[in-house]
């Protein structure tokens, strides 16, 4: 992990993206009430223009990133609108086990205060997902039992017409859990 900033440090980030205020002031403006701030404030630092343009620069990045995740997340749904709840449980689940792939890949920028509680993360995700797959093929095999008692019920009440019994076994059996 790399070492935090000034601003992150000393609570600053906050200051300085309200400062900027979307991009209506500019970084020397921005640097200047910052440091003002930072005098008010009697702390013994400043921070330069590239700190404050660095802390604007990863501010905009995470603006993308929500982006990114918030377009990801609006297709999952869009694609998976007319499935069962588990489909769209697995499709988070393994959108999160993603993100954290990723966030391992490029260690130095990892958000997690403590490398154990990203481990416990991952941890968590893979433990949801195979709480799911297992609630998932219980599913399938209640599905697979409840298919047969219809079939040994239809049997029973329909013993005079055996026609209509074959014509209902083949629609049972074309029933799909998707």
């Amino acid at each position: 992990m790399g070492a935090k900033s000034k601003a992150q440090e000393h609570g600053l980030v906050e200051l300085i993206i309200d400062k900027w205020d979307g991009g209506k002031n500019t970084i020397v403006y921005v640097t200047e009430e910052v440091n003002k701030k930072i005098q008010e404030l009697g702390l013994k630092v400043t921070i330069s223009r590239e700190g404050i343009r660095r802390v604007i620069k990863s501010h905009k990045e995470e603006i993308e990133d929500t982006q990114k995740a918030i377009e990801a997340a609006k297709a999952m749904a869009e694609v998976l609108k007319d499935y069962p709840g588990t489909e769209m449980s697995e499709a988070v689940l393994m959108q999160m086990t993603s993100l954290i792939a990723k966030d391992l890949r490029t260690i130095d920028s990892l958000e997690f205060d403590d490398p154990v509680d990203l481990f416990q993360s991952a941890a968590r995700v893979a433990e949801a997902q195979l709480k799911l797959s297992n609630y998932r093929t219980k599913a399938i095999k209640a599905l697979e039992k409840a298919k047969e008692e219809i079939k040994k019920e239809l049997q029973n009440a329909i013993k005079s017409d055996t026609d209509l019994l074959q014509r209902l076994y083949v629609i049972i059996d074309k029933v799909e859990v998707k």
